[in-house]
């Protein structure tokens, strides 16, 4: 599954949210365990800080709340990078994911870093350091007045049992909004240091 493909699902619903405050939706998409959200902020927005800070994922660690480590895969450019992200969520534990993350076409006036899951990276990774995504896609879309960020995530099965896996991603569904109104804030608060 692409980030392309992701965005494709993304727009319909962005397009219907409102402008005057925090507002989110989420869908639910094939039989996936986890449901896929948007959440749309206003605010003013330095895109060019805005986009520096998201594409500057080896300091996540310090500006990005429950990331632990990044380490760089490839870094092909400024605006497209594979690296591995390892996190520490609250109720969900240790979570770890390769991701390709890249700059890609504007769409409807939107700036767009996304990125997708690397499958082949993932599966490679121990999980002795925290489970595996079994899917990860996501995007930050960016506007002079407003942000917003997507995101569709759910650990493999195999690495948490599945008492804890039910846990997990009926937990996620729950923490959605919170969890997309958390990472807009913190990256409009890391643009505005830098």
């Amino acid at each position: 599954m692409s980030a392309e493909e992701f965005l494709d699902r993304v727009m319909p619903h962005l397009e219907k949210l409102h402008r005057d405050k925090f507002n989110h939706t989420s869908w639910r998409y094939e039989s996936r365990p986890t449901s896929e959200g948007v959440g749309l902020r206003p605010a003013t927005v330095d895109i060019p800080a805005m986009a520096t800070c998201i594409l500057d994922v080896e300091h996540y660690p310090e500006n990005v709340k429950y990331v632990e480590s990044t380490e760089i895969i490839d870094r092909q450019s400024d605006t497209d990078v594979t690296y591995i992200q390892r996190m520490s969520l609250p109720v969900l534990g240790k979570m770890q994911v390769q991701i390709k993350l890249t700059e890609v076409a504007s769409r409807d006036g939107w700036r767009i870093i996304a990125w997708d899951q690397d499958d082949g990276g993932t599966e490679a990774l121990s999980k002795k350091q925290g489970a595996r995504t079994a899917y990860n896609l996501g995007a930050w879309l960016l506007q002079e007045d407003a942000v917003a960020y997507a995101l569709s995530s759910a650990p493999v099965k195999k690495d948490v049992g599945t008492l804890k896996f039910m846990a997990m991603t009926k937990g996620a569904d729950a923490m959605v909004s919170e969890a997309l109104k958390q990472n807009i804030d913190g990256m409009l608060r890391w643009a505005d240091r830098s």
